[in-house]
């Protein structure tokens, strides 16, 4: 029996066992709330059911700004993010807004809440 090609048999094997054992897989993307989300709140006020929430990094916190309508914006208060959930406060005429909820992809599912109530709020990420 020769040695030196059991010994090289051997090499192999361990070569390939130690190379399948570092098999490639694509990293997973971090996911970010980063962009425009187009939300719907029924049975609000009349003109604050549907508006859009554009969230954008600045360091290492969330900014939010709620467009309520066409001409109508508010930056929020109090943002935190962690594991894809926020959470966050505005005002719109003297009243504070809660809002909290999760995101799952491109969807977010929360909830609402001001002095008449608590109400859902889904929202979509807008595509450009």
């Amino acid at each position: 029996m020769n040695y030196k090609n059991v010994y090289r048999g051997l090499i192999a094997l361990l070569l390939v066992v130690l190379v399948s054992s570092f098999t490639v897989e694509p990293y997973a993307k971090k996911f970010s709330p980063e962009g425009t989300w187009e939300y719907s709140v029924p049975g609000v006020q009349p003109g604050y059911e549907k508006g859009s929430m554009i969230i954008a990094e600045d360091g290492k916190e969330y900014k939010v700004s709620m467009a309520l309508n066409e001409y109508y914006t508010v930056e929020a208060e109090k943002v935190v993010y962690k594991k894809k959930a926020i959470s966050f406060s505005f005002w719109v005429e003297s009243e504070e807004i809660l809002v909290s909820g999760t995101f799952d992809g491109d969807e977010f599912k929360g909830s609402l809440s001001d002095f008449e109530g608590d109400f859902d709020i889904t929202a979509k990420r807008k595509t450009e």
